[in-house]
C-alpha cells in the first residue's frame, strides 16, 4: 500500500499539518481502536482481561524485538525513557572515581539518572558538541581507564544529528565500556540494529516516533549485561513461579522481564502494540527513505529563503528531525500555528519533524507559509 493510503488512519490530517513527531505523535485509528477495545472489556466485557493482555504484551515484545533485531527475551516494558536509564544507573555497582561519558547535547532524560550518581563519587565526562555534531575523535580522546559507561542518543533531539552508533559501539567494545543508547528520537523512523551497533542497553519511550500512547516504552538489555544489573525495585511478577504466592524465594526471571516487577501499563502496551504493528507493516527502511526525501525538500526550500539548516552537511547524519535558525523565530512559530502547521520551537530554533504519513505537498505548504511570513 502506498504511504499516502495510510493517511486515512490519522484523523489529525483532516485538521492540520502536523510536523512535530519529535515531541509527541498523533495516534492512528488502529491504536485508538485497540484502546477502545481495552476500555470496553474493562468496563462492559469480561473485566478480568489479564490472560488476554498478557498475550498482547508478548506479541508486542516480539514486535519490539523485530524493530531492534534482537530476541524478545532481551526486551522489557517500561513507562518512559528515564525509567530505563534509572534501572541501568541504579542497578550497576559503582565506586568513587568511576567515569560515565555523556555529551553536552543530550536531552535531560539521558543526563539526570546518571548525574544522580555523583553523590557516590561517580564523575560525569561531557563530550562537547561541535555545532551540534558529536565527533568520534572527541569520544576517543576522553576515554580513560576509569570510563565504565557511555550513554548517547541515537538521534539528537535538538537538531536531528544521527550519531554513528556502529563506530561508537565498536569503540566501547574495544575499551570494555558499557554502551547505552537513548533511541527515542530515532526508533520508528530510522533503522536500528542493536547487534550490529554492539549496544548493551537501550531505553525508549513509546509516544514519539513509535506513535504509541504516553507511559509505555521499551528497554533492551544485552545478556552480557543482565546479571550485572541488580533490580533496584522488584515485585511479585519479577520472579520465577510467580503464581505460587506463598513461595517467597527471590529467584529473578532469567531475562529482561525481571525488570517488569508488577502490574504493567497494559492499556498503554496494547496501544503500543498496535502502533508498532503498523510501523512494521510499512517497513522502517521505507519510512526512513521517505523522511530523508521530505527533509531534502525542506532543507533546499528553506535554505533558499536564507534560513540556516542546523543539521549536518553530510546526509548520512540526517534523520527525521530538521531544525532551522533565522530571524523572528518565535513570531514565525506563532504564524505557522495560526495556519494549522504544527512544528516546535527548541532553543529558539524551528524544529520540523514529519513522519511517514506526511506528504511532499505538506512540506511545500510549510515552505510557502514561511515564504509568506518573510515576504508578505
Amino acid at each position: 500500500m502506498e504511504l499516502s493510503e495510510y493517511r486515512k488512519l490519522f484523523p489529525v490530517t483532516t485538521q492540520k499539518i502536523y510536523l512535530n513527531h519529535a515531541a509527541i505523535s498523533p495516534m492512528s485509528s488502529r491504536v485508538t481502536e485497540m484502546l477502545e477495545w481495552y476500555m470496553d472489556e474493562r468496563c462492559f466485557g469480561i473485566i478480568d482481561i489479564y490472560p488476554r493482555v498478557l498475550e498482547i504484551r508478548e506479541t508486542a515484545r516480539a514486535m519490539a524485538a523485530r524493530l531492534l533485531n534482537t530476541d524478545p527475551a532481551h526486551i522489557a516494558f517500561i513507562t518512559n525513557t528515564s525509567e530505563g536509564f534509572n534501572i541501568l544507573a541504579q542497578g550497576l555497582s559503582w565506586k568513587s572515581g568511576d567515569q560515565i561519558m555523556l555529551t553536552d547535547y543530550e536531552f535531560p532524560s539521558n543526563i539526570y539518572p546518571f548525574k544522580n550518581l555523583e553523590r557516590h563519587g561517580v564523575e560525569l565526562i561531557l563530550i562537547p558538541n561541535r555545532n551540534g555534531r558529536i565527533e568520534i575523535e572527541d569520544i576517543q580522546e576522553r576515554i580513560t581507564p576509569r570510563t565504565r559507561l557511555l550513554s548517547i542518543s541515537f538521534v539528537e533531539f535538538s537538531n536531528g544529528f544521527c550519531n554513528d552508533l556502529r563506530a561508537i559501539g565498536q569503540i566501547c567494545r574495544d575499551h570494555e565500556i558499557i554502551f547505552s543508547v537513548d533511541s527515542i528520537q530515532g526508533l520508528g523512523a530510522m533503522e536500528l540494529d542493536v547487534q550490529a551497533c554492539s549496544i548493551d542497553f537501550l531505553s525508549n519511550g513509546g509516544h514519539k516516533w513509535l506513535m504509541g500512547p504516553m507511559g509505555a516504552g521499551i528497554l533492551y538489555i544485552h545478556p552480557r549485561l543482565l546479571e550485572r544489573i541488580t533490580p533496584c525495585f522488584t515485585g511479585w511478577l519479577a520472579v520465577e513461579d510467580a503464581w505460587n504466592f506463598f513461595d517467597y524465594r527471590l529467584d529473578f526471571l532469567p531475562d529482561a522481564r525481571r525488570f517488569e516487577y508488577a502490574t504493567s501499563n497494559f492499556m498503554g502496551i496494547c496501544g503500543l502494540k498496535a502502533a508498532m504493528e503498523l510501523l512494521l507493516e510499512i517497513g522502517i527502511g521505507r519510512i526512513e527513505k521517505h523522511l530523508l526525501n521530505l527533509g531534502e525538500r525542506m532543507v533546499k526550500g528553506l535554505s533558499a529563503m536564507g534560513l540556516q539548516f542546523l543539521g549536518a552537511a553530510d546526509k548520512k547524519y540526517w534523520s527525521g528531525i530538521y531544525s532551522f535558525a533565522g530571524p523572528e523565530m518565535e513570531t514565525l512559530f506563532s504564524h505557522l500555528k495560526e495556519q494549522d502547521i504544527i512544528g516546535s520551537l527548541r532553543n529558539g530554533n524551528l524544529r520540523i519533524s514529519p513522519h511517514f504519513y506526511n506528504t511532499t505537498a505538506e512540506i511545500d505548504d510549510l515552505i510557502a507559509s514561511i515564504r509568506k511570513f518573510y515576504h508578505p
